[in-house]
């Protein structure tokens, strides 16, 4: 007779987060031998094993400034995390983008096929900015050290057919989605593409722009498998985060920047 496999719980259908603790701590203790509330609670900050009873018993709430070790204590992922801090924050009556306004957030996964040539992303967020989308002229300004005239017209009328940028009664060209995003988990030549011109474009800004306009910063660190996997995490949660930063609707921006994060090898793996 076969035994079915434990399924790990799955936070989006819980509607309270002291029951999706309760079966996270189960789940764990089920599927790792080594588990307990009482081990993994010593490496954390302000959570002690009588607070998890009292969560999970529903006789303390959780609150959002405990919230990130609650989620160390369930070893979520990265998406979890994003998900659990968020849901919390809510029911404490925070947002999770606390020092945001109240603003429309647009956020949507895009096909690949926006980026059968990288420059049309960067051509189609430039109209966030409502100069811009007066006056669709200064896109060549914008973008003059990086492509040629033909190549940009190329994107405005691919972006314009796709949905991606829309021309309003007025005569503005707007965008359609405030954030378009793609999973960078899937292998592709397109993503690669798009990458490597990010990182030029990183590279000519660090002899046109002063310091003043721009941030470098280049950490070595040297790992293992295990730490590795820590600091993916530790990058996908914030990548979330940011994702809901860059969302957000802004008024009136005047500019466009890129934010790239970036772990690479630096020489062959040493067996």
């Amino acid at each position: 007779m076969e035994t079915k496999a434990l399924e790990r719980p799955t936070i989006s259908s819980y509607s309270d987060p002291a029951e999706f603790v309760r079966d996270m701590i189960q789940y764990r203790k089920k599927t790792e031998r080594s588990f307990s509330v009482h081990r993994a609670t010593r490496a954390l900050r302000r959570v002690s094993p009588a607070l998890v009873s009292l969560v999970v018993q529903k006789k303390r709430k959780l609150t959002l400034d405990r919230a990130d070790e609650f989620a160390r204590l369930l070893d979520l992922n990265a998406s979890e995390k994003y998900f659990f801090r968020n849901w919390v924050g809510q029911m404490s009556g925070k947002d999770f983008l606390e020092d945001q306004p109240k603003a429309e957030q647009s956020r949507k996964m895009a096909n690949v096929s926006i980026l059968n040539d990288w420059i049309n992303l960067y051509v189609k967020d430039l109209f966030l900015i409502p100069r811009i989308q007066k006056d669709p002229r200064l896109v060549d300004q914008q973008l003059r050290q990086v492509t040629t005239s033909r190549r940009i017209s190329k994107a405005m009328d691919f972006l314009l057919r796709e949905g991606h940028l829309r021309r309003t009664l007025d005569g503005n060209v707007v965008i359609e989605t405030n954030l378009s995003v793609t999973d960078p988990g899937v292998p592709s030549r397109k993503i690669r593409q798009f990458h490597k011109g990010a990182l030029g474009l990183a590279k000519q800004a660090l002899d046109l722009y002063p310091v003043n306009e721009r941030m470098a910063n280049t950490f070595l660190v040297a790992l293992d498998e295990k730490r590795h996997g820590e600091l993916l995490e530790l990058m996908k949660e914030f990548t979330e985060r940011l994702q809901d930063f860059a969302a957000v609707h802004v008024e009136n921006p005047d500019r466009l920047y890129q934010l790239l994060i970036n772990l690479s090898p630096v020489g062959g793996k040493l067996e």
